[in-house]
């Protein structure tokens, strides 16, 4: 971890890690704006998660999150990633360029729970949902270790823990809080 002038904060990791509900908090101890990639790609294209894998698949969802992804590196705010932003090698270049990454590491189990009733996440729209995650979870965690500045374990830890945690790491690296 080394002191950085990019003064955003990017929150990466699985689904049902936090990352929108921590953001928010986040947002609100840092004086910034919290930004949610996924309700801002819903809001630029009028259509939903869903809608978009249905119409343009996954490589066309991926290429809409890279266009937004770069506009949103002109705000200083906490910015909340979908799961997989991280599996377009661009992505990981323009998070680790452009701010704080911050890893909300939340374990299979938890991530289950967590989206047990969910029914706008279409990567996870199949009979045996947790076998699904295990296997996303298995190809993108080695990614959010290797692109993210810390790890936080959102799994253990309330959302008071967990920005607890990151504001006491923020004030290691010299950020303004």
């Amino acid at each position: 971890m080394q002191q950085t002038d990019k003064q955003r904060i990017f929150l990466i990791g699985p689904m049902g890690a936090g990352k929108s509900s921590i953001g928010k908090a986040l947002a609100l101890i840092t004086s910034k704006p919290f930004i949610d990639v996924d309700e801002e790609i819903v809001r630029v294209t009028g259509k939903s998660i869903p809608q978009i894998f249905e119409t343009e698949g996954e490589s066309g969802f991926r290429s809409i999150e890279t266009r937004i992804l770069k506009k949103l590196c002109s705000y200083e705010a906490v910015i909340a990633t979908g799961g997989g932003i991280v599996v377009t090698e661009e992505n990981l270049k323009i998070l680790s360029d452009n701010g704080l990454v911050i890893y909300l590491y939340a374990d299979v189990d938890t991530q289950y729970k967590r989206t047990m009733h969910d029914t706008n996440r279409p990567m996870i729209l199949v009979d045996d949902r947790h076998k699904r995650l295990s296997d996303i979870f298995s190809i993108r965690e080695p990614i959010y270790n290797k692109v993210c500045d810390f790890v936080i374990d959102s799994s253990k830890h309330s959302i008071h823990e967990c920005v607890e945690e990151i504001k006491a790491k923020l004030k290691e690296l010299s950020w303004k809080i």
